[in-house]
């Protein structure tokens, strides 16, 4: 057998790339670790995990300042509520039992699904702080000073560095766009790279909408530009692309004038391209409904969003408990993500402190440690990520073990501390070389009170308790497995249409506006995105294209009922169109409702004559909800997958400082 081949082959840019994000890492954690044991005291060190793992998730994040300023605020409000925790065995297992669902919800999404990692982390590693009730005060001040460091050592880091909106890809979509617009753009496959920039703009304007998120108010240029790019992919996908003969001009003269924009655009002075803007769309008034609205939408949200990066303040929503309410309680939703992880965590963290307390050992805290790091919030990667815990800390513990008998005392212990923390950050999170460091990190400062082999000893023993507590939650409580995952995320898809629908009946009806909209179509695309992104993982070869081609419709039906929402907006319909709309929104809802789509009934799309691209906009969407339908009722649930050899797992952020400790 060769070895050698099997071994993962690390290029040297890897290496300098690992060495240059996890050299500043490690200096911030080994610097405040040092600080805290010289003037506070050994026993703060957990303080350290904690402020080193907070540095980790924003150190390449562009925060703004009232973003670093609410990432110092959650901070010490965890610590206090931590610290609160301890008073008691009973409060500290109440808390343990409910605060992970206020704050899962709060800060995790599908699409953020380690946002709760560094609060959840200072909430537990606060804890394991075996001090007196009578001390906590002191905590709370050793925490306020490391949060202090953080929050100027990142207000320094957002000074120097330069914080401008990343424009390459939205330069290289109008490109993109400007090629197809001169070539034979009909066709799935032509569209794929538009969709990709469309995808990552959507992502990039993605927000959190949550307490410990601040947006940086360029998430609406991001939005309006994937707006655009989902217009052109919309209209490529169609069989009109290729043009007529009178259309192919035009064709060429957009193409020209996207090029010019991709290459011109700027923060400063967009006004020449947006009054060139104006003229092109001056002269589109004659043109057909389905390349005029193309050209029409194109030219009108490109002058939006030109406009929108000359603009020095930038809109931003209005801060509203009532909508971070909401947002919770959505979050909290039976069979959603974040409720099956909650429980998940709350019982693995319940569970840990309750063991911690009947054991009473010293360092039984390694149980809470280590539950911690190694669930996750899927049932795989919790498996994964216990593998590489086990066998990276059996190698670990054997290194170290036999580092002890060579390193020369107390300063040799923590000589070797330092390499090996630093070589952790270096790693790749969740893998088995960063647990084997973490693991010889944590043993050789046990051995300094311990000695090396009873430091061994509880390391493996709390390790094995730990897993066995994480196997158990996640295999019989609230298990969430990729292909559940896959299953619920494409319900949820598929029931958005609703949601549309909704939009549509408001709008006509003069109750509701397009900012409604702005959520739902990133939401909406999100999804889709992170179902193509299981699908490998979840259904066979032979089943992939067909699941393919079904989030290819939804994605069409998503920019069919877009545009019919802003059509409905902005003209002027008559009354006996609006109840012709209207009914059309009935039928949509009752076959959305029906539970058996085999027997669905047919919709009939409205006839809007003072509107004809709505028309047509409907016609496209009844045809393409009746394939997707058609394929649902032949496909309940996604097949399982043919056994085959395990990929490698994506790369998170680092997690280096929960394993610090």
């Amino acid at each position: 057998m060769n070895i050698r081949a099997k071994l993962p082959r690390i290029s040297r840019a890897d290496v300098i790339k690992r060495v240059r994000t996890g050299l500043p890492r490690a200096a911030f954690y080994v610097a405040l670790f040092y600080f805290i044991t010289l003037v506070f005291g050994p026993e703060y060190g957990f303080v350290a995990s904690v402020t080193g793992t907070a540095f980790n998730f924003s150190y390449q994040k562009k925060l703004t300042f009232g973003g670093i300023v609410i990432l110092g605020i959650s901070q010490i409000f965890v610590c206090c509520v931590a610290c609160l925790a301890s008073y008691h065995i009973a409060l500290r297992l109440t808390l343990n039992a409910l605060f992970p669902f206020f704050w899962v919800a709060l800060t995790s999404s599908p699409f953020n699904p380690k946002g709760y990692f560094p609060g959840m982390m200072s909430f537990i590693f606060i804890q394991l702080i075996q001090v007196e009730w009578e001390k906590t005060p002191y905590i709370i001040a050793v925490s306020a000073i490391c949060t202090a460091a953080l929050a100027l050592l990142l207000v320094i880091i957002k000074l120097c560095r330069k914080s401008r909106p990343d424009y390459a890809v939205i330069r290289d979509g109008l490109r993109s766009v400007a090629r197809r617009l001169t070539s034979d753009g009909s066709g799935d496959d032509a569209v794929e790279d538009i969709q990709s920039i469309e995808n990552a703009l959507y992502r990039m304007a993605y927000d959190g909408n949550n307490f410990v998120h601040k947006q940086k108010g360029t998430e609406s240029i991001y939005y309006t530009f994937a707006l655009i790019f989902q217009r052109a992919s919309y209209y490529f996908s169609g069989s009109a692309a290729r043009g007529t003969e009178a259309e192919r001009p035009k064709h060429a003269e957009l193409a020209a004038f996207l090029e010019r924009a991709a290459d011109g655009f700027n923060e400063t002075d967009n006004s020449a391209l947006i009054a060139e803007a104006k003229e092109l769309l001056a002269g589109a008034a004659e043109f057909e409904a389905w390349f005029g609205s193309f050209y029409r939408n194109i030219l009108r949200l490109l002058m939006i969003a030109l406009k929108e990066m000359t603009e020095k303040r930038a809109p931003r929503k209005k801060a509203s408990l009532r909508r971070y309410a909401g947002e919770v309680r959505n979050h909290l939703m039976i069979n959603t993500f974040e409720l099956r992880f909650a429980m998940r965590l709350s019982l693995v963290s319940f569970a840990s402190f309750l063991l911690m307390f009947l054991l009473g050992s010293e360092h039984s805290y390694w149980i809470a440690l280590n539950a911690f790091v190694i669930i996750q919030p899927s049932y795989e990667d919790s498996v994964s990520r216990t593998r590489a815990r086990l066998i990276g800390s059996v190698i670990g513990c054997l290194i170290t073990y036999g580092a002890c008998f060579i390193l020369p005392g107390t300063v040799g212990l923590y000589a070797y501390f330092t390499v090996v923390i630093t070589l952790m950050y270096m790693a790749t999170p969740g893998k088995m070389p960063q647990a084997m460091f973490a693991t010889s990190a944590g043993v050789s400062m046990a051995s300094i009170t311990l000695g090396s082999g009873a430091a061994v000893e509880y390391r493996l023993l709390y390790l094995a308790m730990a897993a066995a507590i994480v196997f158990i939650a996640n295999r019989f409580f609230f298990p969430s497995t990729k292909r559940s995952r896959f299953a619920v995320n494409m319900r949820e898809l598929y029931g958005m249409q609703k949601i549309y629908a909704e939009l549509l009946r408001a709008v006509v009806c003069g109750t509701a506006g397009l900012t409604e909209l702005r959520g739902v179509l990133i939401n909406s695309h999100m999804l889709r995105t992170e179902l193509l992104s299981l699908l490998p993982e979840v259904c066979p070869d032979e089943e992939r294209d067909g699941y393919r081609r079904v989030l290819l419709l939804l994605a069409r039906m998503v920019a069919e009922a877009e545009q019919m929402i802003v059509l409905a907006k902005t003209k002027k319909l008559t009354a006996d169109e609006r109840a012709a709309v209207l009914e059309f929104v009935g039928q949509l809802k009752a076959v959305l409702a029906a539970k058996d789509k085999s027997g669905r009934e047919d919709l009939r799309a409205p006839d809007i004559r003072s509107v004809p691209f709505f028309t047509d906009l409907a016609r496209r969407y009844c045809g393409n909800l009746g394939e997707v339908n058609a394929f649902f009722a032949t496909h309940r649930r996604p097949p399982r997958p043919k056994p085959k050899k395990r990929a490698a797992d994506k790369p998170e952020h680092t997690e280096a400082g929960a394993s610090a400790a």
